[in-house]
């Protein structure tokens, strides 16, 4: 599971990155993002090859409760998403966080490919709304979560842009990001009065 992620560069490095013209983006973004969670805005590719901004979460017909996440394994099995499976979209990201459990504690960790590196999730999206794929994570990091965001390598993310991608190759593009190795720091337990602070800050 992925609920919280970073984008840490510029709209020139985005679109350098993804290959998207700057001069084609229509939406005043804010790329930097010391941290997104859900229900906020963040940059997103769609397979139109332009970014836009959209929120994080889809909404359901059911409750109140948003999906953030989309499992790949189940993915074109949920009636919930046939509809979206054309609606493919990148999340740019410079990091994301999960929480490994130590005992009765779970100790937040940030993981990035590297220091500098900008890397996309696959996600669906709504036009308002997107969310992030998730798959089974690389063994690298598997003693931190059980679940990780899919991401996309230079090859699969023209693939997953691609319109006329197949079903075929969703379950050659949704697997766990190959890498020698992640760059994983754990974050020390912040005092709770500054966490609330910091909550005030970002919504």
């Amino acid at each position: 599971m992925c609920s919280q992620f970073q984008i840490n560069s510029t709209t020139e490095k985005v679109a350098l990155k993804f290959n998207v013209l700057a001069s084609r983006n229509k939406h005043n973004l804010t790329i930097g993002k010391p941290l997104v969670r859900p229900t906020d805005t963040a940059p997103v590719i769609t397979t139109s090859n332009t970014i836009t901004s959209l929120k994080w979460g889809l909404q359901t017909g059911w409750g109140s409760k948003l999906i953030i996440n989309a499992r790949a394994e189940t993915l074109l099995k949920k009636a919930f998403f046939n509809p979206l499976v054309t609606n493919r979209c990148i999340i740019p990201a410079t990091s994301y966080y999960e929480w490994r459990k130590a005992g009765k504690s779970k100790i937040k960790t940030e993981i990035k490919l590297d220091k500098k590196n900008i890397f996309g999730f696959a996600g669906l999206h709504n036009n308002k709304n997107f969310t992030i794929i998730t798959c089974a994570p690389h063994d690298s990091i598997k003693h931190i979560h059980n679940r990780m965001p899919v991401i996309l390598n230079d090859l699969s993310t023209q693939e997953w842009l691609s319109k006329s991608l197949s079903l075929r190759q969703y379950s050659e593009i949704l697997i766990p990001f190959e890498v020698d190795q992640f760059d994983i720091k754990e974050l020390p337990e912040l005092p709770k009065p500054y966490i609330e602070n910091q909550r005030d800050l970002f919504e």
